[in-house]
């Protein structure tokens, strides 16, 4: 609703992975079946989500019912998202950063899909007001605050391993705040990220124009070890994440067997 990374100290490399079904960190939403239950798509990762409320809208505009950040919608939206990633496959998504517009730190807040007759910016349009919800109860001191501000970025689907490595060839795309109703919720899903107890959350320093902030991180297929400064920032972006399970969906993807 995917991410690998390797991660080496001085001479010995350590190979990462994320889950390509959906998130870098935390527990995927698209784990969960229809008949989960769906108190753990608000409460895996804190009590912030008591300060929802679904007619707390004072800061922007009047939210349509189907995209208030509720139970129901969140539910069905993390379906419809499953339901077409299954389908057209990460083509069909994007994964989601938010910042607060002053801010060099983008978090990751979930993945966005839509059918291909839905253009990325109406699929964020569209689910706006969920997915900035959303990531504000991810992050209640760094975004929560600056609700109705906040500013949505994309990248192409299950790219948190070359984020991660700050590749140069992944630019974000900044999306415009608006909001449509002319496309129906069923085309497209919004399947947020959520944190287990403990996870610090996913995030990346880039520039305003969307590209890294940092050098490139080597990752351990040339000669050299990463740097102690490179071990630190791959460190503390993959803080609490499940290494071994990363490193399997990084062996299925090279086509090897993996073992459950």
């Amino acid at each position: 609703v995917t991410v690998a990374l390797i991660v080496s100290q001085k001479v010995a490399i350590q190979a990462l992975t994320s889950r390509a079904s959906h998130v870098s960190v935390g527990k995927p939403l698209n784990t969960m079946t229809a008949e989960s239950p769906s108190s753990c798509l608000f409460l895996s990762s804190s009590k912030w989500d008591n300060l929802v409320d679904e007619d707390d809208n004072d800061a922007g505009p009047p939210i349509p019912p189907d995209m208030k950040y509720v139970e129901r919608n969140v539910m069905r939206q993390h379906q419809n998202f499953v339901a077409i990633r299954e389908a057209g496959g990460k083509e069909m998504t994007n994964d989601v950063y938010v910042r607060e517009p002053s801010s060099g730190i983008f978090w990751f807040a979930g993945k966005v899909a839509r059918v291909s007759d839905v253009s990325l910016a109406d699929a964020v349009a569209r689910q706006w007001p969920l997915i900035e919800q959303h990531a504000a109860n991810l992050r209640p001191l760094e975004l929560y605050p600056h609700r109705g501000t906040l500013e949505i970025w994309t990248a192409p689907g299950d790219s948190e391993l070359d984020v991660a490595y700050n590749r140069p060839s992944i630019v974000f795309e900044k999306m415009s705040r608006g909001m449509t109703t002319n496309i129906k919720n069923v085309m497209v899903g919004f399947s947020g990220e959520v944190y287990q107890e403990g996870e610090e959350g996913f995030r990346t320093l880039r520039n305003d124009d969307g590209r890294p902030a940092k050098p490139e991180i080597n990752d351990g297929s040339e000669a050299r070890a990463p740097s102690d400064e490179e071990m630190a920032q791959l460190e503390e972006k993959l803080q609490g994440q499940d290494l071994n399970a990363l490193y399997k969906e990084q062996q299925r993807r090279k086509g090897k067997e993996v073992s459950d």
